[in-house]
């Protein structure tokens, strides 16, 4: 994803291409990372594929564990 995406694109749409294969193969429900622009672009390439699978930012999960949010 990001700066990465754009530079080298070939090779981030063949990194693109294998994470999804992984990813849809677990059957996972989430998928969930700690780079927001990752997310944006392995989110974008589950929707694609119609995987059913969603992405969550690693904060996001930590964030709904909280008994006193601030």
């Amino acid at each position: 994803g990001g700066t990465f995406a754009l530079k080298n694109a070939g090779t981030s749409s063949a990194m693109l291409t294998d994470k999804i294969s992984n990813i849809a193969a677990t059957r996972a429900d989430v998928c969930s990372a700690g780079d927001s622009s990752c997310l944006m672009h392995i989110g974008g390439g589950l929707s694609r594929g119609d995987t059913g699978t969603r992405t969550v930012h690693l904060a996001q999960i930590l964030a709904s564990t909280r008994k006193n949010p601030l």
